[in-house]
């Protein structure tokens, strides 16, 4: 007996002690320790400035100890939360499977080189992609990476005689169409400016819906396609000063793509002789073998560079390119970075559509949690003061076992790495309160058993055997329910799932072993009376 209520005793010390370290950094009882240890000591850090230095062969333990405080929900911290649908049309079932996994690492790779901390991107269903992205402090440049399909492709450009005579033919057949009457020429629209022929932005969708009818009437040539710029609006550019206002480009190039980003080792963000920003790209072994061959073969033509459709530059072939390229135009750093970073992830290996989107700031994730703690306080405060009431020091013992309960659900939750929701806090809420109804059952036994005239240690000793099975009962069929919300819940309902769950596990550690502890411990001085009302 003696050697149970000393490992008991063992067991509750350890734990205690663990808990308060893992819950320390998320009540800031200590900022961090630092990461970094010197030959002879290392040291820890405390609020105020002060700093606590220990020797050497203590830092093994300073390595080991928890820095993180817990981890908190997008409706806590702050965040975006955006559900995707991955394009299936001409996908077999396979097929869509293997581009939803590969769709959410292309996405991972992008948010991890955003630098967010502790995302969380996995798929739903068929065909739905779940992204979120907590404390994000620019949620539209997120939701743009994480949009683009970034599909590079490298395709020849037709000379501009071909696009010439392509432009006066479909003015042509506007004139013979018009029979003498007005109309507008597509020549009108369009202007040649250093080599390109480039047109306002504000015409844009009537030069495509001009260019698209000439598709479907078989002017453009076979094995030939149009292809635009995105829009220009870089007041130091030349052809935007020239123009007085923001424009774009019109291509003919080949339908076919010899080469695509498919074959990219990398791709960074750099700035050409002039200080502009541009991306900067190698090949694979294959990819400078095509690029390579494609390049000797059309020295002094023109080959565009397009992502995603769009055309980002036309450069002239000076000569032979194998390993490196450039991609330039009128990009600022930031969108630079932003193309380096999609091209080194990958393209997206089908489109994607934004179904939902929820943007949560970060005061109002502060609000949720204040309000969060401000319902425990008072619920922990409540039960406080009706258990003391109503079972005297024996209350008092519940409510230093419902503290320690608490203190173990967070730490549980920091070593887990689980999240912390509004809803989580519900449960934790929730949790609490079946915490102390063990107690009530408990001391009601104990109550039953003094009154039928046994001893305090009898009485206590059978209380707890008989209240364990209905205890043990009652917690396992809320906890079998809580699996269920988690395996078949989304988002906050497996947060709330989750603390429910954990709460119940320490519950039944702190109803049943903590308090049974302390009351052996009088118990085995043979206290004739127990306060319990």
């Amino acid at each position: 007996m003696r050697y149970r209520t000393v490992l008991r005793a063992t067991l509750i010390i350890v734990v205690a002690v663990l808990a308060l370290l893992y819950v320390c950094p998320t009540i800031n009882f200590y900022q961090w320790w630092q990461d970094e240890y010197e030959e002879d000591h290392f040291a820890l850090n405390w609020p105020g400035g002060y700093e606590t230095e220990f020797p050497s062969w203590l830092a093994p333990v300073g390595r080991v100890l928890p820095k993180r405080p817990i981890k908190l929900g997008l409706d806590l911290k702050g965040g975006i939360y955006l559900i995707y649908e991955v394009d299936e049309t001409g996908l077999s079932d396979k097929e869509l499977r293997d581009a939803v996994n590969l769709t959410v690492e292309i996405i991972r790779k992008r948010v991890d080189e955003l630098g967010v901390a502790e995302p969380e991107i996995q798929s739903e269903g068929r065909n739905r992609i779940v992204v979120k992205l907590p404390g994000i402090k620019d949620p539209a440049r997120a939701k743009e990476l994480i949009g683009t399909t970034a599909l590079l492709e490298f395709k020849l450009v037709n000379p501009a005689d071909a696009l010439y005579k392509l432009i006066q033919e479909c003015d042509r057949i506007k004139a013979e169409e018009a029979a003498g009457g007005k109309y507008v020429a597509l020549g009108d629209k369009l202007q040649t400016i250093r080599g390109d022929t480039v047109f306002y932005d504000d015409d844009y969708e009537w030069v495509k819906e001009a260019f698209a009818a000439a598709a479907e009437t078989g002017l453009v040539p076979d094995g030939w396609m149009v292809v635009y710029s995105n829009a220009v609006r870089a007041e130091g550019d030349e052809t935007y000063v020239a123009l007085g206002g923001d424009y774009r480009s019109v291509y003919l190039v080949t339908e076919e793509t010899p080469i695509t980003g498919k074959y990219l080792r990398n791709a960074q963000m750099a700035y050409d002789q002039y200080g502009q920003p541009n991306v900067e790209f190698t090949w694979n072994s294959e990819g400078a073998r095509i690029f390579g061959d494609l390049s000797g073969a059309h020295i002094k033509e023109r080959l565009a560079i397009l992502l995603d459709g769009f055309v980002q530059s036309a450069p002239v072939i000076q000569s032979r390119i194998t390993t490196r390229g450039e991609i330039t135009g009128n990009f600022s750093s930031e969108e630079a970075s932003d193309l380096a970073l999609v091209l080194r992830s990958g393209a997206l290996p089908a489109k994607l559509w934004q179904i939902q989107e929820q943007v949560v700031g970060p005061s109002l994730g502060r609000d949720a949690i204040r309000n969060g703690v401000i319902a425990m306080l008072v619920a922990f405060v409540v039960i406080i003061f009706l258990t003391v009431f109503y079972y005297h020091l024996a209350g008092i013992v519940a409510d230093m076992a419902l503290l320690f309960n608490l203190v173990i659900v967070v730490a549980v939750m920091v070593l887990l790495h689980a999240t912390l929701t509004l809803p989580g806090i519900a449960g934790l809420i929730l949790s609490v309160a079946m915490a102390i109804d063990a107690n009530v059952l408990i001391y009601e036994r104990i109550r039953e058993e003094l009154r039928a005239g046994k001893t305090v240690k009898a009485a206590v000793d059978t209380g707890y055997r008989r209240a364990f099975l209905t205890i043990f009962d009652s917690n396992v069929t809320t906890v079998i329910a809580a699996v269920f919300l988690y395996l078949f819940g989304t988002g906050p309902v497996r947060g709330f799932a989750v603390t429910l769950t954990i709460g119940i596990l320490a519950s039944m550690f702190t109803a049943i072993v903590v308090t049974k502890s302390v009351f052996d411990f009088f118990t085995d001085r043979r206290v004739k009376r127990l306060y319990i009302g």
